[in-house]
């Protein structure tokens, strides 16, 4: 017999948002593996401190549940952190508007105040006494204040000092983040422009990029595929450092590195100097790329890309840099024996979409305008969808976290979610006459060159040559 509906409209999410806590408190104890005799003590000092747990009105985690956790995830990944039922445990009550205010306004005033004294000073405003029915609770205020972004440690003028520092393996940490790129022809809107966006990801110990694209958009697919593709060519990196933008805060993204067993570790914000490098990485594009893009007659995405990777692979990758005194590529060939291959199936499904439907009387769930087929005595039962938003043709359907495998396509009008039909690559248009020397189209010369000699070197590799007897 199936498990019973679940009553709360957001389900999935709210599963979703707590095993990305889970997964959080154990995350030290993953990618930094400690002797037996200190995993104790480390456990005993996570289970010290009080948290904001989502949709708990506890603050604290015991040892006996921080070593389950540990070991559902061990087992079984990120999924088995998923709660297995429903928790009648509500969110956080919200303040009255004008007790928050007057709250952040007591905070800003004094940053090194405590929650604790700033609920002392509310309960001694009498005119709030007469508004506020229910006790002030210091942990709810706390949780608003850090919504606001009103915390000590924000508001805090404390000045810093900070030491360079570098991973000491390939791959032990990429940097990612977004820089603002050339205007181009709209493809869509004859005779307007649109500004191009580069999405990059770049290896703190050797300053390779695993791989970056240029898009008209800023989305979240865009920066998925930057990760997916670099994966696949260089490997799995043991963490990643972004900052605290929409699309690598979202849940999707958390969820997706969680499977991956990558730790993503966020910027503290206004604290851009931890980006170091792959800003000096932003800069040489801006100072030796986007230079050249402008006296090119580069008209297309497809062609700016092509012109990118050409300068990437011939000019970036191979030039001796100042700090390493090594050529990107060469500092990251000598760690090759680090490298995690990521499983191309495993990588797939970290990366699918998420949403809930509730299945129709007749079986049928529908998405995006395309209707699809499950079991019928699912009718009425939330399910969560899994898919590829480049491919609708292929949908997985869960229940409370435990997969129903694949739903049937009973009608298919759109083969791409929406959000991702217009992130397509433009084709090349047909070449144009040159007037003077063009750069780039040099360098895209010599990489298509390149590509060609390194996948005949793959292939005599892999089929050498028989001699005759």
């Amino acid at each position: 017999m199936p498990p019973k509906p679940s009553s709360h409209p957001d389900e999935e999410e709210r599963n979703t948002e707590i095993a990305l806590f889970r997964y959080g408190l154990i995350a030290s104890l993953l990618f930094a593996p400690l002797p037996v005799g200190q995993v104790e003590g480390l456990l005993r000092q996570i289970a010290s401190q009080s948290y904001a747990i989502p949709y708990s009105s506890r603050k604290r985690i015991g040892i006996t549940t921080l070593r389950r956790y540990l070991r559902q995830y061990q087992q079984h990944g990120f999924e088995a952190l998923r709660p297995q039922e429903r928790s009648d445990k509500r969110a956080p009550r919200a303040f009255p508007a004008e007790v928050l205010e007057k709250a952040i306004a007591l905070r800003e005033e004094q940053p090194t105040r405590t929650t604790a004294m700033i609920v002392n000073i509310l309960k001694q405003d009498q005119d709030l006494k007469l508004k506020v029915e229910q006790p002030l609770n210091v942990h709810t205020l706390t949780t608003h204040l850090r919504q606001k972004g009103k915390t000590r440690r924000l508001l805090a003028n404390t000045g810093r000092t900070f030491q360079r520092f570098e991973r000491q393996h390939a791959n032990s940490l990429w940097q990612g983040d977004m820089m603002f790129g050339p205007w181009l022809p709209d493809p869509n809107q004859p005779g307007k422009k649109r500004r191009a966006h580069l999405f990059c990801f770049i290896d703190d110990h050797s300053r390779l990029v695993p791989y970056a694209e240029f898009f008209f958009d800023e989305a979240l697919p865009c920066m998925e595929r930057v990760l997916k593709v670099g994966i696949l060519r260089r490997g799995k990196p043991l963490a990643i450092y972004v900052d605290n933008g929409r699309v690598y805060a979202s849940k999707q993204f958390g969820a997706a590195c969680a499977s991956l067993g990558i730790q993503k570790i966020h910027a503290a914000p206004y604290s851009p100097e931890g980006k170091g490098k792959i800003e000096r990485m932003f800069l040489n594009v801006r100072l030796q790329f986007l230079p050249e893009v402008e006296v090119s007659e580069i008209s297309t995405l497809a062609e700016l890309n092509e012109s990118f990777w050409a300068w990437l692979e011939c000019v970036y990758h191979r030039a001796v840099h100042r700090e390493t005194e090594q050529t990107p590529l060469e500092r990251y060939q000598q760690g090759l024996d680090s490298i995690r291959p990521a499983d191309p199936e495993i990588l797939r499904k970290a990366f699918l979409w998420r949403e809930t439907r509730t299945v129709r009387k007749d079986g049928c769930i529908e998405l995006q305008g395309n209707r699809y087929q499950v079991d019928p005595h699912l009718a009425g039962r939330k399910l969560e969808l899994r898919f590829d938003p480049f491919d609708l043709s292929r949908m997985e359907v869960f229940l409370e976290g435990i997969s129903l495998g694949q739903a049937v396509v009973l009608l298919q009008g759109r083969e791409k979610h929406i959000s991702v039909e217009h992130l397509a690559t433009q084709p090349l248009s047909p070449p144009k006459p040159k007037s003077s020397l063009d750069y780039l189209a040099a360098l895209r010369s010599e990489y298509q060159t390149l590509q060609k000699k390194q996948a005949g070197q793959l292939h005599f590799a892999l089929f050498p040559p028989t001699q005759e007897n």
